[in-house]
């Protein structure tokens, strides 16, 4: 998929076996409109949430071997998305 090769890619190795460069996904999850993006409250079911919205993430960390995440500017269910906990220390890891 285009998210494990885009990781894969920027994190080729050089010649010395170390990779060029770490690659972070953004933006942790459910995000889309820069449009009042720092407001933005967007309702999501679990099941869109688990089937629409995180395999990309599942593919990038797990297949592409991502170094990290962003999390992004909305909130999911009103949940400010840069301090869910059950996503950032259960989902992401």
């Amino acid at each position: 998929t285009y998210a494990k090769e885009m990781v894969r890619g920027m994190q080729e190795p050089d010649a010395k076996g170390y990779p060029k460069m770490l690659a972070y996904v953004k933006h942790f999850t459910a995000y889309s409109l820069e449009y009042n993006r720092y407001r933005d409250n967007d309702i999501i079911s679990p099941h869109d949430l688990w089937e629409t919205y995180l395999p990309q993430y599942r593919i990038a960390f797990q297949e592409g071997g991502a170094a990290g995440a962003m999390c992004s500017y909305n909130a999911i269910n009103g949940q400010p998305s840069c301090s869910n906990g059950a996503l950032l220390n259960g989902v992401i890891r």
